[in-house]
């Protein structure tokens, strides 16, 4: 007897593996790439935990306050060919993007414009997603 397996084009994941042990992490993440592979599917995978996603994404898409600011290909992105890693080149574009937001409050406290994120408790308005 065989169980189907359901069939999808695009499944977006948010955060499915943050209670898992590395190992069983990377397992999932490579039966993930197998199925991609073969289903010639693509998974959107959105995270905070980027270990290991060096070999797994294909493509970045990186969102601020509902807006996409960057959308690539991994291997395409300049700061990944000089860095160590995934988490290295993502901090990097989040430091850099709280000193230009900080230099403009700065300079004038009325920049700060509006979002709708202000009032959410949930207040982190960034979001990386990553697929293959």
């Amino acid at each position: 007897m065989t169980i189907a397996k359901p069939q999808f084009q695009v499944l977006l994941l948010d955060e499915v593996t943050v209670d898992l042990d590395v190992v069983e992490r990377m397992d999932l993440l490579e039966f993930f790439k197998e199925e991609c592979e073969q289903r010639g599917a693509t998974i959107v995978y959105a995270t905070h935990i980027f270990d290991g996603l060096e070999t797994w994404a294909t493509d970045v898409a990186y969102i601020q306050d509902g807006e996409l600011r960057r959308w690539q290909k991994l291997v395409e992105l300049p700061e990944f060919k000089n860095a160590s890693n995934l988490l290295s080149v993502v901090e990097s574009w989040l430091r850099s993007e709280t000193k230009r937001e900080n230099k403009l409050v700065a300079a004038s406290p009325q920049f700060k414009k509006a979002s709708a994120f202000d009032n959410s408790p949930f207040r982190s308005s960034r979001h990386m997603a990553y697929y293959r």
